[in-house]
């Protein structure tokens, strides 16, 4: 099968676009004939790359990255296109949406729709104009009647798509996926934990995370102090980026608990297994809203592949991706978390024992290569 793949963001610099690499890598290495289409940052970030190109990587194409090049990146389309089985496209923006449907009328090809974000709401979280919000949802809301098959990261998408009249026989359950090579029990390096001027002789809570829209590690910060006072070893680590990074900083300065925190800000992925098996606990907490409901976050997923104890907020889909091998506490509520947290520090054979679990809830569910697999049946559907 020959599929081409395509993304608006910037696959090396942009921490969501990890869900279609690693798809495209295991399509490849199960020998699909794969080509990759990415949309590069329109100006250099000031952070360095998340990702780096790896030697058998499928081909990657970049589109040109404003609007006015919509044809230009039409024109590739058509010839990366032209004997595909099917497109597949992950998230909705008209940069990359539109060219989509172009070469796939123009060339009576199927579309698969990775659905992966209530784009929707997260745009009207971070995007301050009006009408490019409303752009946003009229695309997410219409490519649905142009999609043959749909995957669904979370329930609550799932709801949505059927709500819009999506045929639930063309649907399918993909959530998000860890690499289980890279992720597992022993992963941890405590010497990591030094780098950011840490102890690695005291348990670290672990917060991982982009810090853009729908982002919430604040409620950590909060927690601190709280769980501070029942575990006065325990300190924290924040490692991610994004728009948010200067206001969680000075969110740590004001916190009486600052001394024990540290925001580590972006650091290239590779690096992330050292920090999450070096830890003690491992945080996912959320406000509850529609944004976030409809998330598969794939800091769990990652978790749970290294084998950690895990906290999460009782949101969407986080309480099934932790069932029977963590804990969710009520949203938006600090003692909630830090009682979560303390819980977790005070004992060691709980913290073990959910750990092991852990690794097995993900072998089972939280895997690329499961995903792969969906992705597979969903593109037999698209004729």
């Amino acid at each position: 099968m020959k599929v081409v793949l395509v993304h608006p963001h910037d696959l090396w610099r942009d921490p969501w676009t990890i869900r279609i690499l690693a798809l495209a890598r295991g399509l490849k290495q199960r020998g699909h004939e794969v080509a990759l289409c990415h949309m590069p940052r329109k100006e250099e970030p000031k952070h360095a790359p998340l990702r780096q190109p790896q030697p058998d990587d499928p081909p990657i194409y970049e589109f040109q990255p404003r609007q006015q090049h919509a044809l230009s990146n039409h024109r590739m389309l058509l010839k990366l296109c032209a004997d595909c089985d099917v497109i597949h496209l992950q998230k909705c923006f008209p940069a990359v949406t539109l060219p989509v449907l172009w070469a796939a009328r123009a060339l009576n090809k199927p579309i698969h729709y990775d659905w992966d974000d209530d784009e929707t709401a997260i745009t009207r979280l971070v995007e301050k104009r009006g009408l490019a919000r409303f752009h946003l949802a009229s695309y997410e809301t219409q490519l649905l009647h142009f999609a043959n098959t749909l995957t669904y990261a979370s329930r609550a998408i799932r709801e949505r798509a059927l709500a819009m009249g999506f045929v639930e026989e063309r649907m399918f359950h993909l959530p998000v996926g860890a690499d289980l090579e890279r992720f597992h029990p022993t992963c941890g390096d405590a010497n990591a934990l030094r780098d950011f001027r840490l102890n690695p002789d005291k348990p670290t809570v672990l917060y991982v995370g982009q810090l853009e829209g729908a982002a919430h590690p604040h409620w950590l910060v909060d927690a601190a102090p709280l769980v501070i006072e029942k575990a006065p070893d325990a300190q924290f680590l924040f490692v991610g980026g994004g728009e948010q990074l200067e206001d969680l900083r000075a969110h740590v300065n004001a916190s009486p608990a600052r001394d024990a925190i540290c925001v580590g800000g972006y650091i290239p992925h590779d690096r992330v297994p050292a920090l999450v098996g070096a830890s003690a606990v491992c945080v996912a907490c959320f406000d509850d809203d529609r944004a976030t409901r409809a998330k598969s976050p794939l800091k769990i997923a990652e978790y749970l592949a290294a084998g950690r104890a895990i906290v999460v907020s009782d949101v969407g889909d986080a309480p099934w991706m932790v069932e029977g091998c963590g804990v969710a506490v009520a949203p938006e509520s600090v003692p909630a978390l830090a009682n979560g947290i303390t819980a977790y520090l005070n004992d060691p054979q709980k913290r073990e024992s959910d750990g092991r679990c852990a690794r097995q809830r993900a072998e089972q569910l939280f895997n690329w290569e499961h995903g792969v697999d969906t992705l597979l049946k969903a593109y037999e559907h698209t004729s």
